[in-house]
């Protein structure tokens, strides 16, 4: 091709940095310098490095790769599972809690098509185990099942307050119905709750909320949908972005059916250092999820700190009780917008 890469190359790094996968390589090379180094390892088995000129718009050519069907799974900042699944230019990343009967579901989809996206709570759909359908929340509606009026009204005024700074707002807003819950039939759970924290809850509902917005070609939006609770699990999202469908299962992991040697096992752990976020699927079919503290190779045991926050703050299991490992990516956290008026 025109920068010096044949068919058969295997690229090492750029600018010195290796990818770990065709999505890693994507990356890099979306935020490379226009003028980038390239080490290439060519067929006949020598290393090159070649100057590449990349072009200055973003997305790049050749640095979005079509992964249709790839799904990644991952763990958030804050300790649950998640994955992103990819089609053409497109990827979706979703995790959730369930509080308060409420499911918060954090989604991130990422735009590295060459048109803007328009991105909002009503392209997602979401059902439970049964298949039954999950009414999706608005904003003011989780505030009104929260803490009623007062919190619709603490709500509207976060709200306003953050579309000075939205060039994209929706005019023509009814800022009285934003206030009233009349359609809200079970609302005010925590009524008796402290004002400043009723506030506190109201600006991050403000703030973090997939409020309707448009994103040009190399942003993503990032925000959080609300869904009433589901009768049994897995909640089931899905969505279509032009034509591309996605869908995702959150709060009953699937075991892995690999079943991994016990020279794998202590290979794995090995090499694990403090911190690292893994995935386990145990003899009996369980899935756990945490983060690696130490390996005891005497024992041939793995320390694992406690996601669950309980009096113990660590866990163990025997190399004997498990039936595969697996490493996963931590899904970072919201990224700041390059332009103040996406939120």
């Amino acid at each position: 091709m025109k920068a010096g890469i044949l068919v058969g190359d295997v690229i090492q790094s750029v600018n010195g940095q290796s990818p770990a996968d065709a999505s890693g390589f994507s990356e890099l090379v979306g935020g490379a310098p226009e003028n980038s180094e390239f080490k290439i390892l060519g067929s006949s088995g020598t290393v090159e490095s070649l100057q590449i000129s990349l072009s200055k718009s973003r997305p790049r050519l050749g640095a979005v790769c079509d992964l249709s069907g790839w799904a990644k799974p991952g763990v958030t900042a804050a300790g649950n599972e998640s994955v992103t699944l990819f089609s053409g230019p497109y990827a979706v990343t979703v995790s959730g809690i369930i509080d308060k009967h409420i499911v918060f579901m954090r989604l991130r989809v990422a735009n590295d098509s060459d048109q803007p996206l328009d991105v909002g709570p009503s392209l997602f759909s979401a059902s439970d185990g049964s298949g039954k359908a999950l009414k999706i929340l608005s904003p003011r509606e989780v505030t009104c099942m929260l803490y009623g009026e007062k919190g619709a009204h603490l709500l509207a005024l976060k709200k306003k307050k953050k579309d000075t700074l939205d060039a994209q707002a929706t005019p023509g807003t009814d800022a009285a119905a934003e206030e009233r819950c009349d359609d809200v039939a079970v609302k005010g759970r925590l009524h008796a709750a402290d004002s400043q924290y009723a506030e506190a809850n109201a600006k991050y509902l403000a703030e973090e909320s997939l409020w309707p917005a448009t994103y040009p070609p190399g942003q993503a939006a990032d925000g959080l949908i609300y869904l009433t609770e589901p009768s049994s699990l897995p909640v089931k999202l899905e969505t279509s972005i032009n034509g591309r469908a996605f869908s995702a299962q959150l709060g009953l992991p699937v075991a892995s059916g690999e079943q991994m040697k016990l020279s794998d096992l202590r290979t794995f752990f090995e090499s694990q250092k403090k911190g690292n976020v893994v995935r386990l699927t145990l003899k009996k079919g369980k899935v756990f999820v945490a983060r690696f503290s130490s390996y005891d190779s005497v024992d041939e045991r793995a320390w694992f700190q406690n996601p669950s926050g309980g009096m113990l703050s660590s866990l163990s299991y025997s190399l004997g009780a498990l039936r595969s490992a697996l490493p996963l990516d931590q899904i970072p956290s919201k990224p700041s917008p390059e332009n103040g008026h996406l939120n």
